[in-house]
């Protein structure tokens, strides 16, 4: 057996780098790390299929890519999709959309955009994991508790004590009535009383709208609002966390666009900055190098032969409708979300996922930081960390495949050989 100490998660956007894990001839298995998607999305076996398969019959990889390239040479509207992949995968992705004139888009991409509508219109000040575990005193959670998505965000961010903050005092202060979910137990005695108890039947929109007139003076001495307000003023490094996609309701951008208000109103008597979360299966990454490539973020198109971006015309869900063909990227978990299209569909995916219905083409990847290494960016958009591979299971890459698809396309006679799929 083979052990693997201090392995990089790639799956949340965290970047943990401790997780512990064992390998041996039959695969390979995490040490438990208290992590739901860790425990397990790293536990994989080390045989598996890597046929591909055409309409559910396996078919050798040339084959495959064969019928790929002719699928998305002869689509008038493709559509790449999911882009689960590490940043080689989607500079490939990139690559593919911008030869066959297609949509680009992260499945996870709706927590992203919530964000980046406010910052498009007002700007912001935001802050780092770094900073946040070593500089912060009080931390304000708004919405659902972001451990949901972001399951050791307490454990390795907040719990420990902070570097630069004397006595390493630090307070948590959950906005809302909500009780406090059990992920929350390793912050003990930091977990701050708000007094809002009472606020449980209010949204969240109003919940902010209430802190922000008592933060402009406009509450009374004895609402709780008011005591909040003179706490946060009082903070050395106040931070505002929030998970956008976590968000209910028809208009989650206002939320965003009111804690933004916040952290600005804060900020101008003292240190304060917000915190967004969002970014599992390298949506961070893929919103860079987009950005690298192309000067838009994602939600962008190449159909006029140069790229265009449109946040709600191209959104994945969107053109869904319109796409004859989709290449569906999907790299990190064997799940993706439902949907539907009458077009056909080409998915690469690890092969322990389980399609229903069957694809026009299934081709296996491998997963980063398991099967190959790869570049993954985390959440706070700042640090981008490489994962090693752990284990060789004949397995591509995303980058692999497409760059396959790519020679073939520029080359339509001859599939070219290369890495085996």
């Amino acid at each position: 057996m083979t052990f693997h100490p201090d392995t990089l998660c790639p799956f949340c956007g965290l970047g943990c780098g401790d997780i512990a894990i064992d390998r041996d001839e039959s695969g390979i298995v995490p040490r438990p790390t208290g992590c739901p998607q860790a425990d397990r999305l790293f536990r994989r076996s080390a045989v598996v299929p890597t046929d591909a398969r055409m309409s559910g019959a396996a078919v050798s990889c040339d084959v495959a890519i064969a019928e790929a390239v002719r699928l998305l040479g002869a689509s008038r509207a493709p559509l790449i999709a999911g882009l689960a992949a590490d940043v080689d995968g989607v500079l490939a992705a990139l690559s593919l959309a911008e030869r066959i004139g297609a949509t680009v888009d992260h499945e996870r991409s709706d927590a992203l955009f919530r964000n980046l509508t406010v910052l498009r219109r007002f700007g912001w000040s935001v802050t780092t994991l770094a900073e946040l575990r070593n500089r912060c005193d009080l931390v304000l959670v708004a919405g659902p508790d972001p451990a949901a998505a972001f399951p050791r965000l307490w454990e390795r961010w907040v719990a420990p004590e902070p570097a630069f903050v004397p006595g390493g005092a630090r307070s948590v202060v959950f906005l809302g009535g909500q009780p406090l979910p059990e992920t929350v137990q390793c912050l003990g005695s930091r977990i701050e009383e708000s007094g809002l108890d009472g606020s449980a039947g209010q949204d969240l929109a109003s919940i902010v709208g209430r802190l922000r007139t008592a933060l402009a003076g406009r509450t009374a001495e004895d609402d709780p609002m008011t005591a909040l307000a003179a706490r946060l003023r009082a903070a050395r490094y106040a931070v505002v966390i929030w998970a956008a996609g976590l968000f209910d309701g028809p208009q989650p951008d206002l939320i965003v666009e009111g804690l933004v208000r916040l952290v600005r109103s804060v900020d101008g008597t003292t240190r304060c900055a917000g915190l967004p979360l969002s970014g599992a299966d390298n949506l961070i990454g893929a919103n860079q190098a987009c950005g690298w490539r192309t000067g838009f973020p994602l939600r962008t198109g190449f159909d006029g032969g140069a790229p265009l971006h449109d946040p709600e015309r191209f959104a994945w869900q969107a053109r869904l409708r319109d796409a004859d063909v989709t290449l569906w990227v999907s790299a990190f978990r064997p799940e993706i979300p439902p949907f539907t299209t009458d077009g056909a569909v080409i998915m690469l995916a690890p092969p322990e996922m389980a399609v229903t219905p069957e694809p026009a083409l299934f081709i296996p990847v491998g997963t980063p930081g398991i099967d190959h290494g790869g570049d993954v960016f985390r959440a706070d958009s700042v640090v981008a960390l490489h994962a090693d591979g752990l284990i060789d299971r004949g397995l591509p890459s995303v980058a692999d495949v497409i760059g396959r698809m790519l020679m073939a396309l520029d080359q339509p006679t001859t599939v070219k050989e290369a890495a085996g799929c």
